[in-house]
């Protein structure tokens, strides 16, 4: 029972992050990294890179929004989980995007 209970929280945490990255933004970004990537082993390297330009326009958002604290407390264990979250979610999208340019522009 032990590896169902790891397998659905497995596939609660992978419905989340692309919950979280399934806007303009997280796609724009997503778009992004799947057309800069030239080969599939370098997806984490490009999801690491996506997560980090997420947050980045979000402290950005935050900053021109006027807001007294722009930054998010990364010492929160929750906004880390969601940092988590969002980084399986650029895996999951990035993923997607760049088998569907793969499959329709081989090259």
């Amino acid at each position: 029972m032990e590896f169902q209970e790891y397998l659905n929280e497995a596939l609660a945490w992978a419905r989340m992050g692309f919950d979280t990255v399934n806007s303009i933004q997280g796609l724009i970004i997503a778009l992004i990294a799947a057309i800069l990537m030239s080969r599939y082993n370098r997806v984490v390297v490009y999801a690491v890179g996506a997560t980090l330009v997420h947050e980045l326009v979000n402290i950005g958002r935050n900053f021109y929004a006027g807001a007294a604290n722009p930054l998010p407390d990364y010492l929160d264990v929750e906004v880390l989980k969601l940092v988590a979250i969002r980084f399986i979610g650029y895996l999951i999208a990035i993923s997607l995007i760049y088998l569907v340019r793969r499959l329709f522009f081989r090259g």
